[in-house]
């Protein structure tokens, strides 16, 4: 009896494995996106249950490239390091994560982080910025979000696959892209927020 359940097991968990980690299944790609709008909707919502006066300090919790009085005119050679090895890490750990078991269960979580990171931001910015505060957020990402957004729907899509393929060269082309983002971040996205002076007065 003991050996029939320890034969049972393996084969139940090789068949949700093949319902949750198929290209032909529709479910991992709903439960990515339920993940991303749920950490949308806890983002904006933890935003807005914050007392007043926490509200009045998020200006000044705000990433150095939100705000026109922060930006810097040049970038160390450790700040584009530090940045880019984040970057490189939250690549990596996806992309390791796409060829396990755990790929379905990763990307949610990442998709889950990346939304509340975005509901924190657009409600942190209109905090800080009214009606304004959406194209301000928008203005934030720009053009580091050309780079990263492709980086990130791939990483998905490989996620979602039934292959568990390495993508080596492929990976290789969007570590590019990770950086060439990186660079963007903090070179030019201080340019562009620089003009959007008069969404802050």
């Amino acid at each position: 009896m003991q050996t029939a359940e320890n034969a049972l097991l393996p084969a139940f968990g090789v068949m949700f494995v093949r319902l949750y980690h198929t290209s032909e299944s529709p479910y991992p790609v709903w439960m990515a996106l339920f993940c991303f709008f749920s950490g949308i909707l806890l983002g904006t919502v933890w935003v807005n249950r914050m007392g007043a006066s926490l509200k009045e300090e998020i200006t000044g919790l705000a990433p150095l490239y939100w705000s026109v009085h922060n930006v810097k005119s040049s970038v160390s050679a450790g700040e584009m390091a530090l940045l880019a090895g984040r970057r490189f890490l939250a690549a990596g750990m996806i992309w390791l994560s796409g060829m396990t078991l755990f790929a379905v269960p990763g990307l949610c979580l990442a998709a889950a982080f990346t939304g509340f990171s975005l509901g924190f931001l657009i409600s942190c910015m209109t905090v800080q910025a009214g009606i304004g505060g959406l194209a301000l957020f928008l203005l934030s990402v720009f053009p580091q979000g050309i780079f990263f957004l492709p980086v990130g729907l791939i990483l998905a899509s490989w996620s979602l696959s039934s292959e568990n393929r390495l993508h080596g060269a492929g990976f290789a082309v969007l570590l590019l892209l990770t950086a060439a983002g990186t660079a963007a971040e903090l070179w030019i996205n201080p340019l562009v927020m620089q003009g959007a002076d008069m969404l802050l007065h």
